[in-house]
């Protein structure tokens, strides 16, 4: 009895065993992991705010030096070649933005929580090699006024002006649906997320869509023609007072690049939004554009790119919040040295003239030396 105990013992932990090699090697297969650890140190000249993001008093210092770090971990798992699963984790600490009060900050990546957030969690199904759907927490700057080159605040321009157009009213990352369609021609893409912080989606959302013609107009360089058109279906008031208090913010928008050569490449963005509303922006017009080049400087495969654009003031902050509203105006020039395929540094200068719209401020200028490691 005791050795028919012990054989069936046996038996079951080698069966215990392979089963769970096996789910082991299932989990592995086709999972993918990576991520990113971002250092930017970052010096400014003529700072103009006295407050932090809470409003408490800081010590009045003309010319901060901030340290500020970023740290994204990806995981994505193709369970068959139709259905995959992923995961953005991200968190941050430091913000130069405590003292520089402007409309787009010098820091896109700038996050001083210090506590791990979900960027996106999402599941994607392919019904077609063209069509897919994907749901869970979605990004909404993934769907929306994206650029092949500014686009990516740790290895691109470090400015938001540069990232992505200031007057588009995003919904902060949360739940969601997005529906896209694929061809060698166009894509075409389709999302709406909870804007309500979790109270209630159906009544307070973001929806955007987004149609990107590749026609490959240059010699059959690489090039993307985006048009979109967004909603953020929040309570806003009107700067002039009228109204209920709620009233919807919406817009539309160009997002253009185009590779000219093996070398040069520029873009240009251009963006409408209400500017009558109380949504920190209130711009009708924010315009940009730059361009690219890959370079053989310090590394073999360098890359310097230089932008400028301008957020213009609308006609109803001139006229009750700021008489003397000017556009603010940004600039920007970065050199990235590319080490190793896993390791840049990069030089960056920025300067905002008129920020926050206020011509009595300094203009400002920033320096960043940024280090990013990928893997």
């Amino acid at each position: 009895m005791k050795k028919l105990a012990v054989m069936l013992f046996l038996a079951s932990a080698v069966t215990l065993g392979v089963s769970s090699s096996y789910a082991a090697e299932n989990f592995l297969d086709g999972l993918k992991i990576g991520g990113g650890i971002t250092l930017n140190l970052q010096n400014l000249q003529n700072a103009n705010q006295a407050v932090d993001d809470d409003g408490n008093p800081i010590e009045e210092n003309k010319t901060p030096t901030v340290g500020q770090y970023s740290v994204d971990l990806t995981v994505e798992k193709n369970f068959d070649e139709n259905n995959t699963a992923f995961i953005h984790l991200e968190t941050g600490k430091g913000d130069i933005g405590h003292y520089l009060n402007s409309i787009a900050s010098v820091n896109r990546d700038a996050d001083n929580s210090g506590v791990v957030s979900v960027t996106e969690a999402w599941f994607k199904h392919n019904f077609t090699d063209k069509f897919a759907l994907s749901a869970g927490i979605l990004d909404a700057t993934t769907a929306l006024d994206d650029n092949a080159y500014a686009n990516d605040e740790t290895a691109q321009f470090i400015g938001a002006m540069f990232r992505n157009a200031a007057n588009i009213n995003f919904a902060d990352n949360a739940f969601g649906v997005k529906a896209a369609y694929e061809t060698d021609f166009a894509d075409v893409s389709v999302q709406y997320i909870d804007a309500s912080d979790s109270q209630d989606i159906t009544k307070n959302g973001f929806a955007s869509a987004q149609v990107n013609f590749k026609p490959a107009l240059i010699d059959k360089m690489d090039g993307n023609y985006r048009i979109y058109g967004w909603t953020n279906t929040n309570d806003y008031v009107k700067l002039d007072g009228t109204g209920n208090g709620k009233e919807k913010n919406y817009g539309f928008g160009l997002s253009l690049d185009q590779q000219l050569s093996d070398i040069i490449g520029v873009f240009g963005r251009y963006s409408w939004s209400r500017g009558d509303i109380d949504n920190g922006v209130a711009a009708n017009h924010v315009w940009s554009a730059g361009l690219q080049a890959n370079v053989k400087g310090i590394g073999a495969e360098d890359v310097v790119a230089i932008a400028y654009g301008q957020i213009l003031p609308s006609d109803e902050v001139k006229d009750n919040v700021t008489p003397n509203a000017k556009s603010e105006n940004h600039f920007e020039v970065y050199y990235s040295w590319n080490i190793a395929e896993y390791l840049s540094i990069s030089p960056d200068f920025q300067m905002v003239e008129n920020p926050y719209y206020n011509s009595d401020a300094d203009t400002a200028y920033v320096g960043t030396v940024r280090m990013q490691i990928s893997f």
